[in-house]
Formats: structure tokens, C-alpha cells, sequence
């Protein structure tokens, strides 16, 4: 590996980062072999679908979420132009998957059922379409999160999900283990934040760009392997000398980037960025909140993935008190707002997020692109003079 730049400072490269770039193929491997052995393979889109629940029924599970190009043409000869190029990215996989036997995603033929979650209207409507490829279920939301109902509701939403895994799997999902898997992600959790506390550093000694290629890996791993990553990155970068200089605190707020797209977080560290924090389904989303151990752990799950600050929840205050508190824990200068084209639901909230950051005096870079490379120049102008601004 070549040398990485923290704020226009030469670094060494991580070499515990090798463990995330040569496990693609380790952890495909490992997916045939427990195919073969009976396990099922459950296809996941979102966090709003609990992992506790599939591996305690004894499934395993891997994210479907596309952040790839090639996909996408094949995804427009179903779907309109002018939506989301996630939901196009990952549309495209699964067709090309089941009609060409595409390798480019090889994981795509290993999932015996793809289990959603009814988030935006897009990728609804897209999982309308999905039965025709694979086995679909999809797993209801409540949009108030705030309302004393949506916790009653979301409940039997997971234990019908908790019986439909059974259902599949033959094994039946017992309270013990379901709070031996709460304890597990708990743990990766918690790694997480400690990952994370290393990057409120000044400067830090991490990239951006390094940890957003390590958390496309979270759902794709096992939760064994991804600890294991995490545990070796977080004992390195802590007795890593830091570079002797820094640029401009960046967050980046917003969509997930999805394994492939990393557009923005390159630009921004080119520019001499440097990216502190993520509020994304890539970033803090995934993790921030642990399930109450002490509780009844279907109830604890309902509540704690109730959380999940998706623009698709409404009102999503939770989301921007996030955002300002991410904004001064990290101590970042500005925030650059990316939105994935046609992504309706976190552009219209920019708006409330930009009023909120702007009391704080944070100021605010809003990016809408898709996974094209066309506007790379322009995005590079945009992202070099707000780093100038904020310097």
C-alpha cells in the first residue's frame, strides 16, 4: 500500500486495513460452506432490520446495498432514470445476479432470501419488483418513531419477522440466545465508539477515506470477523504517531455510501479535508445506539432500532440534535451536507439540518451527486473553496 494523506500530511498506511481488503473473498468462501451445510443466507438492505434476530434463528446474513456503477444500466431497463442510483445499484446486482449469473457481485447467488425494510417510497416500490428474482419479505416501519405507537407496532413487526425466520430456518429463535446476539452487536458497537473516540483527536489518525472503506464491511462480515478488523485497527491507531499538521475538521452528513462509492470522501481529503466523522447509515447510524441489555429483548430491539435517525422518520428531531452534537464532539469546522440524487427525503431535510448547525455556527456544503464520475471537477471547486472558507 502507498502512502495515505491526513490534511496534506504523508502517513504510512494502516496494515491492519489488509484484513478488510482480503476479505471479500475469504468471507464468500465461508458463505458457500455454511450454504452447504444448511445455513440460510439472508440479503439485507438497511439497519432498520435487526441482525440479533437472523443469526439468532441461526441464519447468517450479508448487505445487498449496491454503490457500484456497472449495475445500474441493467437496474433503468426496469426502473425510471430520475430515482436514487442506490436503488438502481442494488436492483441491478440482484437482476444481473439471477438472469446473467453476473460475478461481479458473487455474493447476490449465495442469498436464499432477501429480507427489506419499508424506508423510502423508491426502494419500496423497488421490492415490489424483487419476488420476481428472489424470495422477498418485507419488514414494516412505523414513520412517527415518536408516537406512543410505533413502539407496539414495530414489536409485532419483528416477532412476525422472528417467526418467518423460523419458518425458514427450521430452529426456533429462543430468548437466551436472542440476548446472547444483543450482547454480540453490543460489543461491535462499542468497538465502534471506540474507533470512533480516536478520530476526536487533533489531528486524527485516521482517515476518512480508511474508515468508510472498513464500515462498508459491517454488514457483510460476520460479526465475528468485523470485531476481529476493528480490535486489530483500533490497537494500531492508537499507537500511531499522529502527522505533525492538519486541515479543516470535515463530517460528512447524509446518505449512506454504499461499498464502491467513496466519491466524496476522496475529494475531500485530496482537497486537504480532514474528515473526522460520518452521520450516515455508514458512519455513526449503524452503531451510536446499543440495545438496553436489561430489558425484554424483543421490546429492547423495537426500541433501540426505533432510533435510527433515517430522513425517512417524521419528525426526525432526533437526527438533527444528532448532527449538532456529532458537530461539537468532533470539534469539525464545517459540514458537508451529500445527498445521492433524487434522494427527496434527506435533501428536503438539509434545510432543517443547515438552520440547526447554523445556530452553532457550523457552516454547511450541500452535495448532491450520483455514483458517476462526470462531476468529479466540479464537486473538487465546490469542496476547495469551503475548505478555504471554514480554514
Amino acid at each position: 500500500m502507498s502512502d495515505i494523506i491526513i490534511g496534506n500530511v504523508m502517513q504510512s498506511p494502516l496494515k491492519s486495513l489488509d484484513y478488510f481488503q482480503k476479505s471479500y473473498d475469504i468471507r464468500v468462501r465461508q458463505l458457500k460452506e455454511e450454504q452447504a451445510k444448511g445455513t440460510k443466507i439472508v440479503g439485507t438492505f438497511c439497519l432498520f432490520v435487526p441482525d440479533e434476530i437472523i443469526f439468532a434463528a441461526g441464519a447468517d446474513r450479508i448487505v445487498l446495498c449496491g454503490g457500484k456503477t456497472d449495475t445500474i444500466a441493467r437496474a433503468e431497463q426496469s426502473l425510471p432514470r430520475n430515482i436514487c442510483p442506490l436503488i438502481k445499484s442494488s436492483f441491478g446486482a440482484i437482476v444481473d445476479a439471477c438472469c446473467n449469473g453476473s460475478l461481479s457481485c458473487p455474493h447476490v447467488q449465495l442469498v436464499d432470501v432477501i429480507v427489506a425494510e419499508a424506508t423510502c417510497d423508491g426502494k419500496k416500490k423497488m421490492y415490489e419488483l424483487l419476488p420476481g428474482y428472489l424470495p422477498t419479505y418485507v419488514l414494516d416501519l412505523p414513520q412517527k418513531p415518536g408516537s406512543p405507537e410505533a413502539i407496539t407496532y414495530f414489536l409485532s413487526e419483528l416477532r412476525k419477522f422472528g417467526k418467518y425466520l423460523e419458518d425458514l430456518t427450521g430452529n426456533t429463535i429462543r430468548e437466551e440466545e436472542l440476548k446472547e446476539q444483543i450482547s454480540s452487536s453490543n460489543e461491535t458497537r462499542r468497538l465502534l465508539h471506540r474507533l470512533f473516540d480516536l478520530r476526536r483527536q487533533n489531528p486524527p489518525p485516521v482517515t476518512g477515506s480508511e474508515i468508510l472503506r472498513v464500515m462498508q464491511k459491517q454488514s457483510f462480515l460476520s460479526p465475528d470477523q468485523f470485531r476481529e478488523g476493528i480490535r486489530q485497527l483500533c490497537d494500531e491507531v492508537e499507537h500511531r504517531s499522529p502527522p505533525s499538521g492538519s486541515g479543516p475538521r470535515i463530517m460528512i452528513s447524509g446518505c449512506p455510501m454504499s461499498a464502491g462509492n467513496t466519491k466524496i470522501s476522496d475529494i475531500v481529503e485530496q482537497k486537504g479535508g480532514v474528515i473526522v466523522v460520518e452521520e450516515s447509515c455508514t458512519g455513526t447510524r449503524s452503531f451510536w445506539e446499543l440495545v438496553d441489555e436489561n430489558k425484554e429483548p424483543w421490546t429492547a430491539l423495537a426500541e433501540r432500532y426505533l432510533k435510527i435517525p433515517c430522513a425517512c422518520m417524521t419528525p426526525n428531531d432526533l437526527r438533527i440534535s444528532r448532527v449538532v452534537d456529532l458537530a461539537k464532539r468532533f470539534h469539525v469546522d464545517g459540514v458537508v451536507y451529500y445527498t445521492l440524487s433524487f434522494c427527496h427525503g434527506y435533501n428536503i431535510e438539509r434545510l432543517l439540518v443547515q438552520k440547526a448547525l447554523k445556530k452553532e455556527n457550523v457552516p454547511l456544503l450541500a452535495i448532491e451527486s450520483d455514483y458517476g464520475d462526470s462531476d468529479i471537477e466540479q464537486i473538487g471547486v465546490r469542496i476547495d473553496a469551503f475548505l478555504e472558507m471554514v480554514s
